[in-house]
């Protein structure tokens, strides 16, 4: 291309008088969000069964709690539970259930 008779001749192409032919389309691409997703394996659905069954025993015991609570509190408080025949019952007990507390 001679520049030297670029618009002396006319043969400049204005960006007006191209053709819709002659333009480019572009392509938007809009990034989709990231999505979480999640799945609870058997286990985590036992473990959630027994958690609310517990949860339910708990709402429907009879009796007072804030009594048992007391009188544990109670104990607790007159250093009861710090002689070691206080800590030996307790390790009995949860070797006798295979520690489980419930």
């Amino acid at each position: 291309m001679d520049i030297r008779t670029v618009g002396s001749q006319g043969s400049v192409e204005r960006a007006s008088d191209r053709s819709k032919k002659a333009e480019t389309s572009r392509d938007v691409l809009i990034p989709a969000p990231a999505r979480d997703s999640a799945q609870i394996s058997s286990a985590g659905r036992a473990t959630a069964a027994s958690v609310e069954g517990l949860a339910e025993r708990a709402r429907t015991a009879g009796g007072d709690r804030q009594e048992i609570v007391a009188a544990a509190l109670a104990k607790l408080r007159s250093g009861e539970l710090d002689r070691p025949a206080a800590i030996a019952s307790a390790a009995q007990a949860l070797l006798d259930r295979d520690f489980k507390t419930v």
